[in-house]
């Protein structure tokens, strides 16, 4: 492409069908295959397309299929690789049942001391006895882990298992260096992973009564954020759910769950008007005869 092309053209457009109007060029560069563009004003519902051309000569290619573009990362440096690489759609799907649900990813940092990675007899409750895994604080997906100048980029080093423990190759204590480093590990909080959002998308029942031709994404997105809630709510009212108290202190989970239970009701409201919405339409959009 570089020996015809010189730049990449973007273009942009508030409609997918739309008209698409030129934003900015990237320089192409050898031997590079990947290029970002940070577009300042761009929002989930602005749509891209992009062309390579040629300024010298104004030779211009077709132009891309339309795109949405991505939302920034909550942490810049990721080096260790997500979980599944979803594009851009489907990007946008799991970042609105995010919302609808209030499972947004938070940024948590975790750093294990250099001396409870090499020391067994140092009491240490995120090392566990076979020195080698490591239990997350909270239920989450590293996007960078590091032991002193040593970073860790590889899915099978360390594993992930039940986004709560990362298993690595080999004893910690070798890793770290001779005992020199702390184990640092920044990672995404959620109480969903986007593999577990968009599953339940894929999984999500067709609402009763539309037709298949008329059912939508936004019937999937907001029954796949009720079946996700529901499963919250069941999970936290198993295990959390009792009330204690004694004479000095009071834990009562019931506000938060009640708080959860309206979301959900909310939810199934906005799903309800959704259908009858989509069987209007769908009855109005019909050819035929009325036989009375």
């Amino acid at each position: 492409v570089i020996q015809i092309y010189n730049t990449i053209r973007i273009y942009t457009s508030d409609a997918k069908d739309g008209v698409y109007t030129f934003l900015d060029s990237v320089s192409l560069q050898p031997n590079v295959s990947t290029y970002e563009y940070l577009h300042l004003q761009g929002t989930s519902d602005v749509w891209y397309k992009s062309s390579y051309y040629n300024t010298t000569t104004g030779a211009e290619s077709s132009l891309s299929s339309p795109t949405h573009g991505l939302s920034p990362s909550i942490f810049h440096n990721i080096t260790y690789p997500s979980e599944y690489e979803f594009d851009a759609d489907e990007e946008i799907i799991i970042r609105k049942i995010r919302r609808l649900v209030g499972d947004n990813k938070e940024l948590e940092r975790l750093v294990v001391d250099k001396d409870a990675l090499c020391n067994s007899d140092i009491s240490c409750s995120h090392v566990l006895s076979d020195g080698k895994t490591v239990n997350l604080d909270d239920r989450g997906w590293p996007v960078c882990i590091a032991i002193g100048d040593l970073e860790f980029t590889s899915l099978s080093n360390p594993v992930v298992n039940g986004y709560q423990y990362l298993t690595f190759s080999g004893s910690l204590s070798t890793l770290s260096s001779g005992c020199q480093n702390d184990l640092t590990i920044w990672y995404y909080s959620f109480n969903f992973s986007d593999r577990e959002i968009y599953e339940a998308y894929g999984d999500a029942m067709i609402p009763p009564m539309v037709p298949f031709s008329c059912v939508t994404k936004d019937h999937l997105i907001l029954q796949a954020s009720i079946d996700l809630l529901e499963n919250l709510i069941k999970q936290e009212a198993m295990t959390d759910g009792a009330s204690i108290r004694d004479d000095q202190t009071a834990y009562d989970p019931s506000p938060g769950l009640r708080e959860r239970l309206a979301l959900a009701d909310r939810l199934r409201k906005q799903l309800n008007a959704l259908i009858k919405e989509s069987l209007c339409s769908c009855m109005l959009g019909l050819e035929g005869v009325l036989i009375d």
